[in-house]
C-alpha cells in the first residue's frame, strides 16, 4: 500500500475518530502491554529515566498511559505517518519529541539516538517486522526492550468468510478481496517470536489477545472498521464508505449482525547486553 494512501486515510478518516475506540480494543491492549512492562519491573520508581520511542505513536494514548503508570521518569519520542495524529499526540503530551514519516524511515529522524524502549503498536500491518528489526536493534541501548503489539492474519475469521463470499464480491464487483486489505500482518504469535529471534532479540513475554467483536449493523461496523482504522483499506477496496441507503439496507439484511474476534499479539523482546 502506498504511503500517500495510508497518510490520507489516517489524516482524513481515522485521526479524529481513533480515540473513540468503540469496542474498547485499544484500551485493553494498552493495559495488557503495560502489565507486561510492569511484570518485567520496567516501571519501578528509582530506575534511570526511560527514553521511549513510539513508532506509530498515533494520538499518544500509549505514551500517556505509560507516563501515568510509573513514577519512573519517561522521556517520550514518537513518530507517525499521520500529521493529524501527531498533532493530537503533541496536545496530549507537550514534552514529546515528534516526527512525521513512515515507520520504516525512523532512523533518519532519530539518527545517533539510543532508547531504552522502542514501541511498535499496530504498525506491522504496514511495515513488516523483518524491516523494522535491524533498525530497532541499532537504536536500542544494550539491554533495551522492544514493546510489540500487532494484529495477525488469524484475525476476523467471520469477516474473512463474508469477504470471500460470492454474493458480496458480486455485489461490489470484486474478486479475491481480503478482510485485512492486503496488510502485512504476521501469521501468529509463533511468527512474532521467530522474527524476534531472527533479529537477535530475546523474547521475554508473548501472548495472544482475541477480543470478541460484535457488529449489530452496518453503521456499527463502519464506526469500528473504517473510522476506527482497523479495516480502513478493506473498506475502501470494496467502496463500502460510499454505500448508499439501499446497499446499507441490503447488507443489514444479508450480513449483519456479525460476531467475530480479532487476533492480536502483545509481546516484549529484549536486546541482550
Amino acid at each position: 500500500m502506498h504511503k500517500e494512501v495510508i497518510q490520507r486515510q489516517y489524516d482524513e478518516v481515522i485521526a479524529k475518530h481513533y480515540d473513540v475506540d468503540p469496542q474498547d480494543v485499544i484500551q485493553r491492549t494498552i493495559a495488557a502491554s503495560l502489565r507486561q512492562l510492569d511484570d518485567l519491573d520496567l516501571l519501578k520508581a528509582g530506575l534511570p529515566p526511560l527514553r521511549v520511542l513510539d513508532l506509530g505513536v498515533g494520538t499518544g494514548l500509549f505514551l500517556e498511559r505509560l507516563i501515568q503508570s510509573t513514577d519512573r521518569d519517561v522521556v517520550p519520542s514518537g513518530l507517525d505517518i499521520s500529521k493529524q495524529m501527531v498533532e493530537i499526540a503533541r496536545e496530549r503530551i507537550p514534552e514529546i519529541a515528534t516526527a512525521v514519516d513512515d515507520a520504516a524511515n525512523f532512523e533518519i529522524h532519530f539518527a545517533g539516538q539510543a532508547f531504552g524502549m522502542i514501541c511498535t503498536h499496530f504498525v506491522t500491518g504496514f511495515v513488516p517486522m523483518q524491516t523494522l528489526a535491524p533498525k530497532i536493534w541499532d537504536h536500542l541501548e544494550p539491554g533495551g526492550y522492544w514493546s510489540f503489539v500487532g494484529g495477525t492474519s488469524r484475525g476476523y475469521p467471520a469477516l474473512q468468510r463474508i469477504a470471500k463470499s460470492r454474493v458480496l464480491q458480486a455485489l461490489f464487483n470484486r474478486r479475491g478481496v481480503s478482510a485485512e486489505g492486503n496488510l502485512l500482518t504476521p501469521e501468529d504469535e509463533q511468527e512474532v517470536k521467530r522474527r524476534f529471534e531472527d533479529g537477535g532479540f530475546e523474547s521475554e513475554i508473548t501472548e495472544t489477545f482475541e477480543p470478541e467483536l460484535k457488529f449489530e449493523h452496518f453503521d456499527g461496523f463502519m464506526e469500528f472498521a473504517y473510522h476506527g482504522g482497523w479495516l480502513t483499506p478493506f473498506v475502501e477496496e470494496l467502496g463500502l464508505q460510499r454505500a448508499g441507503w439501499l446497499t446499507r439496507q441490503f447488507l443489514n439484511t444479508l450480513v449483519f449482525p456479525v460476531s467475530d474476534h480479532h487476533s492480536i499479539v502483545i509481546a516484549v523482546a529484549r536486546k541482550p547486553r
